[in-house]
């Protein structure tokens, strides 16, 4: 294949990946800067400049290159002091906010809330990231105590939206209409550590709540 080398730039070089789709890395750039010298024209040579501004972009290359290498590392370290700390509360106290919802392709989002009172009518709003109504669920007449939520993942169209962390919140009515407290804070005992979610969730009876959801920890 022919290199144009008439303007002595790497963006003009008018090579084409094996793979179209896939991302220049420090090599490929390596590979066409060499190329570009080998076969530029001695009447016409590169801009030292121009040398000077590339290789600076590969320089920028290498150091996105490590970021990511340590962003990785980071992330992957995070996760297994956050499952170290979510084991160590088996068996402890706790009260969370848990308030949030967690999709997986793994089945329905689970979660719970506490009734503080006999309900004739119960509504649960499901929220997206940016606070956008997502679903309402009917929940009907409850009575009260820790009520669990089962949400199948799919809009108020029916369709099914993307995997991800939603909240609700729940609204409660008695016969006459009036509200009845609810609260999305639960407390009791930690009986294990879910991993269904990709997150360390601890689950609490019938509540799932993410480790920095927790307020306090009994000793």
């Amino acid at each position: 294949m022919a290199i144009d080398v008439t303007n002595g730039s790497l963006a003009s070089a008018a090579l084409t990946p094996a793979n179209p789709t896939s991302q220049m890395g420090k090599d490929d750039f390596l590979k066409l800067l060499v190329a570009q010298l080998k076969q530029q024209d001695p009447n016409n040579p590169m801009d030292a400049r121009e040398m000077v501004a590339q290789l600076a972009q590969l320089s920028s290359v290498e150091k996105l290159g490590s970021i990511e290498t340590n962003l990785t590392a980071l992330r992957a370290e995070s996760a297994g002091m956050a499952s170290m700390q979510a084991s160590g509360l088996i068996g402890r106290s706790v009260s969370a906010n848990s308030n949030h919802l967690s999709l997986t392709s793994a089945g329905p989002a689970e979660n719970a809330y506490q009734l503080n009172g006999r309900a004739a009518s119960v509504q649960v709003t499901v929220r997206d990231a940016s606070h956008n109504v997502v679903q309402q669920l009917d929940m009907g007449p409850q009575y009260p105590g820790t009520r669990s939520i089962s949400w199948d993942g799919k809009d108020s169209a029916g369709m099914r939206v993307p995997n991800g962390m939603y909240t609700f919140d729940v609204v409660a009515k008695d016969q006459a209409g009036l509200p009845v407290s609810t609260s999305t804070t639960i407390a009791g005992v930690v009986s294990e550590v879910s991993y269904t979610s990709g997150l360390p969730e601890l689950v609490v009876g019938n509540a799932r709540v993410l480790l920095g959801d927790v307020v306090s920890i009994e000793k």
